[in-house]
């Protein structure tokens, strides 16, 4: 039984702004990795918050510290491409999918380490059905941000869609570490368990 709700942040976020499954290996060599561009301070500004984030003590307190997380990824350090995301919102309140797909495929474009623009992406991708290219998406977020706790998420939800449930509670247990409060965690773990019986898990 699905815990998650796949659609996790487009209307969400205030402010500025099927191949094998799992976590996403190492890129492999002579493949270009894609690499973070967050500046030394905003990192080690997030590096401090995921530190909380992993120690909250209750879901009030780790909601709060992920509004602060989500609040930095919308951030890619470009005014243009921060205006560009701002329309994806636009368009996805419009129900303009269509749109919005066509402005974060640039913005793939324009900013290749801007892992909130393959974030985005993937989750409509993901909720049209399409789970190859959600897959892909979200595989490159977990390249570029191993600690996206919303990536995470959603792609358990699609391995789960895929009956990778091996794979599905492999990526949950990541989450768990990176963010052991995260809203229905247990309980989606608890189901993939629970059901596990006749499976090989």
């Amino acid at each position: 039984m699905r815990v998650f709700v796949p659609f996790a942040l487009l209307l969400t976020i205030a402010g500025p702004a099927a191949a094998d499954g799992g976590l996403p290996p190492p890129a492999p060599s002579g493949r270009e990795r894609l690499v973070s561009v967050v500046p030394a301070d905003k990192a080690a500004e997030l590096d401090d918050l995921f530190a909380r984030l992993a120690a909250a003590k209750d879901r009030g307190e780790a909601a709060g510290i992920e509004t602060e997380i989500r609040r930095r990824w919308a951030t890619s350090g470009s005014a243009t491409c921060d205006l560009m995301l701002s329309w994806t919102q636009k368009a996805v309140a419009a129900g303009d999918a269509a749109g919005a797909l066509d402005i974060l495929d640039e913005l793939t474009v324009r900013q290749p380490s801007f892992a909130e623009a393959y974030y985005r992406r993937g989750t409509l991708h993901l909720l049209a059905g399409r789970l190859s290219p959600a897959l892909g998406d979200f595989q490159t977020v977990l390249r570029i941000e191993p600690r996206h706790f919303l990536a995470m998420k959603d792609l358990a939800v699609l391995l789960e869609d895929l009956d990778q449930h091996e794979r599905a509670l492999e990526v949950l247990r990541r989450l768990q570490e990176v963010d052991p409060q995260f809203d229905g965690l247990s309980e989606a773990i608890e189901a993939i368990v629970a059901g596990s019986h006749g499976r090989d898990i």
